[in-house]
């Protein structure tokens, strides 16, 4: 009885300290909830994961993590950094998208040397003498160079452990070689998010730890699984995955490849849809395809109504579960200041995969900003990378910054060298020549330096031939020697009073040396001798007495800060050319051309552009009629009659001419692929 007594005494004093320490069964399954938000892939249409996560925020659901794959590890991974949904809306609706998905180097930051010789659509490499087709389109490095500025900060922050983020994170992409998902958890955000939009065909695969690593929705468009190997019992998907395509849809090649591929990613989809905790939310995008790039702001509206529908259903997961504060380190959000990051400090600098260019050459070319010992200055170590790239050495550029102690880091940048041997392919039209097709063969670091070869043929309308070798002595000097043997041909018009008269072809061959420099990063000079054997057709059959040779003296002085060669939108494009004929220097005349253009670019929109130039040329002595100025005609092409709307090509022919103008252009169409 004593011992009883006793045990009921303990029970009664333990029993309250008990029930204070132990939670309610309730209490204690909400505390176990993990909520997990899973983004599929879907191209712009993933645009939509945008709009879901302005109401999931709002209305303060709890996320405990993000997993996503392509465009929804894009959204998902600028989320769980710390970007709200508005400022991420605000990244994406500003966002140049033509830019983004293209290899095109910022034409500014290239050596001016350079600037006039990009001109190819495809470009094939060589290993070897072996032809070698690209593993897809573009190597992303817009789309790179966005990411680092977006993420470098942020990933420190972490330590580069995506589970330290502010909400936790997990990248889905595909390892081409076992076709099995590699879910990316720690290392480089860029890295992460790059491998998992590696569209095939599009965009070149990723290369880590041996594993070539493509777009996630190959495997795993809608990632629950993934989400339930982190702990997730609560699992809110969204799913934006395009439908397959119907029967009439299916007409070439690009189609049958895409609904290959789309077939494979329904099957996993619909397994995965089947994990979430709820219906996924699927917003109505039928009318958006995968590449309604320039639709994001329509599309991102798409996904909140539908948010907004199944906001009941969310809330009624949710409950009880208590809410969290915004992420965001937006002032405008949150009404606090963002933290501000450590100052870290370059403690030096190398590079990673340079095996025939020489780290000297590249500082030369590049003229890198960021030096060790500076403070890390993110907009000027990807204005670097820009010009890293710029230098047309490198297939893709990227960096890590590896830490050495505390808030110091190596900044080794991470290069991939182009092909040196290279075709370039190309085709254009325009109203005067019609069709034009350029094969471009360049051989590049010559001599173990940065000299190069160059065979091009050029036919059509306007046929160039030539082959030059473009000798540069050494990296520390900006200066060239180039002998070039060359064909020309094209058909001139001779028009009198306003009427067609005859029709003659004009066909030069000959050779030229030249020795030319560039100062200041933005002018060009070139000077030398020339001599070419002229032959002049008529349409009757006419013909000059005999073949003339025009030699003598050229000189240049070119300044080109346009940002695009084809359509520019900013930026001036100025030359001065002199050519002096002389029978002392063998040539059959005695003359002198002198000539100077100036192009200005005003952009006013994103989409219109005001352009001012002017033009003037005067030739000294008696030219022959064929070198005289040609003007009228439609066509930018640089041996073409001067443009000048209005008047019919080769219109005007004279020994001095003076040309002032203004035009306005509003772009109509950005892009046929849709990119």
């Amino acid at each position: 009885m004593p011992n009883l007594t006793r045990k009921l005494i303990l029970i009664i004093l333990f029993l309250p300290a008990a029930l204070i320490a132990a939670p309610s069964s309730s209490s204690a399954q909400q505390q176990k909830q993990k909520i997990c938000l899973v983004l599929s892939g879907g191209g712009a249409r993933g645009a939509s994961h945008i709009g879901v996560l302005k109401v999931i925020e709002r209305e303060h659901i709890p996320i405990d993590c993000v997993v996503g794959t392509s465009f929804g590890a894009l959204v998902g991974g600028l989320y769980s950094i710390g970007y709200s949904p508005y400022e991420i809306e605000n990244i994406f609706s500003g966002q140049d998208w033509n830019g983004i998905f293209s290899d095109a180097p910022q034409r500014h930051l290239m050596p001016i040397l350079d600037r006039r010789n990009v001109r190819y659509q495809l470009q094939l490499s060589f290993k070897g003498w072996n032809l070698e087709l690209p593993p897809g389109l573009w190597e992303g490095q817009g789309l790179t160079e966005s990411l680092d500025l977006l993420t470098t900060n942020q990933i420190l922050d972490a330590q580069y452990d995506f589970d330290k983020l502010p909400i936790q994170f997990r990248a889905v992409a595909t390892n081409l070689l076992d076709g099995k998902p590699f879910v990316f958890k720690q290392g480089s955000m860029t890295q992460a998010l790059r491998a998992s939009m590696a569209i095939p065909l599009v965009f070149t695969p990723v290369e880590k730890d041996g594993m070539l690593l493509a777009d996630g929705g190959l495997v795993d468009n809608l990632p629950t699984d993934i989400a339930g190997d982190l702990g997730a019992n609560i699992i809110i998907a969204v799913d934006t995955t395009s439908p397959l395509l119907e029967k009439g849809e299916i007409r070439n090649l690009i189609n049958v490849i895409d609904q290959a591929i789309s077939l494979e990613m329904e099957r996993n989809v619909q397994a995965n849809r089947k994990l979430a905790t709820i219906i996924p939310i699927s917003p109505d995008l039928h009318e958006f395809t995968a590449n309604d790039y320039s639709e994001i702001p329509k599309i991102i509206d798409r996904g909140e109504q539908e948010a907004e529908r199944r906001l009941g259903e969310i809330k009624s997961l949710v409950s009880g579960i208590p809410s969290r504060p915004d992420l965001s380190r937006s002032e405008q959000s949150t009404g606090v200041p963002p933290a501000p990051h450590a100052q870290r400090i370059i403690d030096s600098i190398s590079f990673n995969g340079l095996q025939q260019i020489k780290s000297s050459q590249l500082m030369k070319a590049a003229h890198l900003r960021v030096h060790a010992g500076d403070i890390l200055d993110l907009s000027l170590l990807v204005v670097d990378l820009g010009s890293l790239y710029a230098t047309l050495f490198f297939e893709s550029v990227d960096y890590c910054l590896e830490p050495v102690a505390e808030n110091r880091y190596r900044l080794v940048y991470l290069v991939k060298e182009s092909a040196k041997k290279v075709l370039g392919l190309s085709l254009r039209y325009d109203n005067d020549y019609d069709f034009e097709a350029l094969t471009e063969f360049t051989a590049r670091q010559l001599f173990g330096g940065p000299s190069s070869a160059t065979v091009s043929s050029q036919f059509g309308g306007l046929e160039d031939h030539f082959a030059a070798l473009r000798l540069i002595p050494s990296p520390a000097l900006s200066l060239f020697i180039e002998p070039r043997v060359e064909i020309r041909k094209q058909q001139r018009l001779e028009v009198r009073n306003k009427e067609l008269f005859d029709i003659f072809t004009d066909r030069r061959e000959g050779g030229r040396l030249t020795i030319g420099s560039a100062f200041f990063h933005v002018f060009e000079f070139e000077g030398g001798y020339y001599s070419e054997r002229v032959k002049i057709q008529g349409e009757q059959g006419s013909e000059s007495a005999s073949p003339a040779v025009l030699a003598g003296l050229t000189f240049s002085l070119y300044r080109d800060s346009l940002d695009s060669p084809e359509i520019p939108r900013s930026g001036a494009r100025a030359q001065i050319l002199v050519e002096k004929q002389s029978t002392a220097l063998g040539s059959d005349f005695n003359y002198s051309k002198w000539q100077a253009e100036y192009q200005r670019y005003f952009r006013l929109s994103d989409k219109s552009t005001f352009q001012i130039n002017a033009g003037a040329g005067f030739t000294r002595g008696p030219a022959p009629s064929y070198d005289r100025f040609f003007t009228g005609g439609y066509s930018f092409a640089e041996r073409a009659s001067r443009q000048f709307l209005g008047l019919e090509r080769d219109e005007i022919s004279s020994n001095q001419r003076i040309i002032l103008g203004a035009s306005y252009r509003r772009q109509v169409i950005s892009s046929i692929l849709g990119f």
